[in-house]
């Protein structure tokens, strides 16, 4: 088997086809033309096909995951989900999550950190509430130790007081609508009681 021709992409101007006995073999970037020592004439098998093409997979899966994450930040499975989607293998996967773990461009423990302070911050949230969220974002159950340490100084009560006395239809619905908000039931009531008789 012999490279016979590589032309540029024409939708990817950083991209080459190479074609191996006269057809279309791969496409790959500029960068590895050199890695794999790529030219016409040069003599291949499958195995270097298939080297070139895992490595090709690796450069391309590298790129889009700085791309994105120079925009917004995700967690470890949610980039697993996306490479999973663009058809990545699995154990390029595995292998891409450990080294941009090790150069901490993803670090779920510090996301964790800073989502849970930007939920506390929004002084809307229950403590359950904000349990819920964690684990629909991170996809796993939080540590009640981790969770009572983390909203140690989260005060409850003076924000379900803040929130109540926001509302303008005050009516016996608030008691439920905040109660199925994850706030206490009691709180709820005695803080709903307490406004109405103009506290």
């Amino acid at each position: 088997m012999k490279i016979t021709k590589i032309e540029r992409a024409k939708k990817n101007k950083e991209k080459v086809n190479v074609f191996v006995d006269g057809e279309y073999s791969f496409s790959t970037y500029d960068q590895l033309l050199i890695k794999f020592d790529i030219f016409t004439g040069k003599d291949v098998d499958d195995n270097w096909i298939d080297s070139v093409e895992k490595e090709t997979q690796i450069f391309d899966s590298k790129r889009y995951l700085y791309r994105i994450l120079s925009k917004r930040r995700y967690t470890e499975n949610q980039i697993r989900e996306k490479l999973f989607l663009r058809k990545v293998d699995r154990e390029i996967i595995e292998r891409l999550l450990e080294e941009f773990k090790a150069n901490g461009l993803i670090d779920d423990g510090e996301y964790i950190k800073d989502y849970l302070d930007y939920l506390k911050s929004q002084r809307k949230y229950s403590k359950k509430e904000i349990e819920s969220k964690l684990f629909l974002k991170f996809k796993k159950v939080f540590d009640s130790v981790f969770l009572k340490e983390s909203l140690d100084d989260y005060d409850e009560r003076n924000i379900l007081e803040n929130l109540l006395r926001r509302e303008k239809n005050f009516d016996e619905k608030l008691v439920q609508k905040y109660y199925r908000k994850g706030f206490d039931f009691e709180d709820v009531r005695e803080i709903f009681n307490k406004i109405k008789k103009g506290g």
